[in-house]
């Protein structure tokens, strides 16, 4: 009886084609899922803002009202006026307009006493670009 036998060099090229090939359709999956965006996002939190299905979202060292307060001083520079500006201690929801009619939503939640999560949307699909512009000049008013 014949028994085939490997040299261990070419279970090694075996095994790593099979993981490199492996990592390969992982990356793929995820990336074309969306799932990738999401773990690249939760992985930079704490970096700044993330982009996501259409929204930017942040987490603020700031109170709710002292955000608030930033985020219409930000509205109020870029020239937006506002269409709904509701606050209380725990929350905060904006309106406004651009001159194109593409309206902005922005949305202040409490994650604790001094801290805030900003979510940001631009038009019915998103405005990246004018999102991160809204964000920029709120920064600026936190500042």
């Amino acid at each position: 009886m014949t028994t085939l036998t490997m040299s261990p060099n070419t279970l090694s090229k075996i095994w790593c084609s099979r993981v490199s090939g492996f990592v390969l359709c992982s990356v793929l999956a995820l990336s074309c899922s969306g799932c990738f965006a999401l773990f690249v996002g939760a992985a930079g939190g704490a970096a700044g803002a993330v982009y996501v299905m259409g929204k930017l979202n942040d987490e603020l060292n700031y109170e709710v009202r002292v955000v608030h307060n930033a985020t219409v001083a930000a509205l109020g520079e870029l020239e937006l006026k506002l269409l709904e500006n509701k606050v209380d201690n725990l929350s905060a929801h904006v309106e406004s307009e651009f001159a194109d009619s593409e309206h902005v939503w922005i949305d202040l939640e409490s994650l604790s006493d001094s801290r805030t999560s900003l979510t940001i949307r631009v038009g019915v699909t998103g405005n990246e670009v004018r999102a991160r512009k809204i964000h920029d000049a709120i920064k600026r008013h936190l500042s």
